[in-house]
């Protein structure tokens, strides 16, 4: 059995998938490079025709990114599973390093680490994202949305998709969410803080499917109420499902306004009033709190006010790119 199976869903951006599968072979030794094209209409097939070493996998018709996902899987020879969006980028020697975690840790179900943010256009942002936790076992915290992770940040053990099962094609844009959850609720969970992999954040325009964070973190509190039904979670009193639904609510609310304040900045004022709603949706209570939009608005005054913006770091890609 191969080591490492680098799964890259792609539809339709055939200019950003070299720069994806450079950065997945610089980050590993050898892995199985698995290209799932998601019904493009475009160059997309003609561009993976001219690089080799790939696994080109072609779907007729569009399944969406879980589908996608599923396909690798069942096309993967590796014994660990990486997921990588066709405009991420993996850091160089970052599946190795997870890898040897996982071979050194035989029962954790995963490795996750951090994620340094970045712009349309792959220019840092200065915010690196990583999880607090100090691993083991963190299914309160995945479920509680209190452990920041993605499919970019994760390396899996093939094994755990056996056991509980494939993405949920239904749940797409929170279905890696989902798959954490029931993953971390059998297995525990190795966390090492130093990034492993650029993630180019999306803005409201960008036609991305998790620029619509308002409405995708609506769907994560409505889905919670189903992953109380996985064992662990189905022996809670009724009170301790209520504190772990408001701790969660109200975690999104201050994501949101957050989230606001910087759709404001850039003049995106449908997005931001979108975050605000949901916000007071999900927890009317915190939303309504003067601190909160005290917060907001020294946010943006401070923002406003800054004398010196420091300018943008921009990556350096692989080499050769």
């Amino acid at each position: 059995m191969l080591r490492v199976s680098v799964i890259i869903p792609t539809h339709s951006r055939p200019h950003l998938l070299p720069r994806a599968i450079a950065s997945a072979r610089e980050a590993g030794s050898d892995p199985e490079i698995i290209v799932v094209d998601d019904a493009s209409s475009d160059a997309t097939a003609e561009v993976c025709r001219k690089i080799e070493g790939i696994k080109y996998v072609r779907l007729d018709r569009n399944q969406g990114v879980a589908g996608a996902r599923n396909v690798g899987i069942l096309e993967s020879s590796g014994q660990y599973i990486a997921f990588l969006d066709d405009d991420d980028l993996r850091l160089p020697g970052s599946l190795d390093e997870q890898a040897d975690a996982l071979d050194a840790n035989p029962e954790a179900g995963f490795i996750c680490g951090g994620m340094i943010m970045a712009d349309q256009n792959y220019q840092l942002t200065g915010e690196v994202v990583t999880p607090r936790s100090a691993g083991g076992d963190v299914f309160w915290e995945l479920l509680e949305l209190d452990f920041p992770i993605m499919g970019l940040s994760a390396l899996i053990r093939k094994e755990c998709f056996l056991r509980v099962g494939l993405f949920k094609r239904p749940l797409d844009g929170i279905d890696d969410w989902d798959m954490f959850v029931r993953i971390a609720e059998l297995y525990p969970v190795v966390v090492h803080k130093q990034p492993v992999g650029l993630y180019r954040q999306p803005t409201a325009r960008s036609a991305q499917g998790s620029s619509a964070r308002a409405a995708q973190l609506l769907r994560v509190s409505k889905h919670q109420r189903k992953l109380f039904e996985l064992p662990r979670a189905a022996a809670l009193t009724w009170t301790q499902r209520r504190a772990i639904r408001q701790r969660m609510n109200s975690r999104i609310a201050d994501t949101l306004l957050w989230n606001a304040t910087r759709l404001i900045q850039k003049g995106e004022l449908g997005a931001a009033s979108a975050n605000i709603l949901v916000s007071l949706r999900l927890s009317p209570l915190r939303a309504m709190q003067p601190s909160a939009y005290r917060k907001l608005v020294a946010r943006l005054w401070r923002n406003q006010t800054a004398s010196v913006s420091p300018e943008p770091e921009t990556i350096r890609f692989p080499a050769g790119l």
